[in-house]
């Protein structure tokens, strides 16, 4: 497998898990995303440049305790992902069921008002953050 291919499983594993929403979130300061389809806005691996539309697109289906996210780049083929997620407080755990029981934690911030979700976690030493518009 292609190193950045490896690097977009990964991604796209990380990236399920920080958009995940579920359990006990409480607090008007950081709610919980409602389940619904989201549309990818940005993300980065750092120190790697931060990729946007419509050079990376992609789309997060959250449902009460599974997500499916598909994330494409221009000149590799579409990644996706699914699995199961909580979310307790300001942290979320995820357990892929595509990338062999990956399980990963992070944290996220979503804004009400905008519907952008935001999402900054670690997996296997590779950081990922990533922007989702709720749609």
């Amino acid at each position: 497998m292609r190193p950045q291919r490896s690097l977009l499983l990964l991604l796209a594993a990380s990236v399920a898990t920080a958009a995940l929403g579920c359990s006990d979130n409480s607090g008007p300061s950081n709610p919980r995303p409602p389940a619904g389809t989201y549309a990818l806005t940005s993300f980065q691996n750092p120190p790697n440049p931060i990729l946007t539309p419509p050079i990376a697109t992609g789309t997060l289906v959250l449902a009460a305790t599974t997500y499916d996210v598909t994330i494409n780049v221009q000149g590799q083929d579409p990644v996706t992902d699914h699995g199961t997620y909580s979310i307790s407080g300001g942290t979320w755990s995820q357990t892929s069921t595509t990338n062999q029981g990956v399980q990963s934690t992070g944290t996220f911030t979503y804004n009400q008002t905008t519907g952008l979700l935001t999402v900054d976690i670690t997996a296997f030493g590779v950081r990922t953050i990533s922007a989702w518009q709720k749609q």
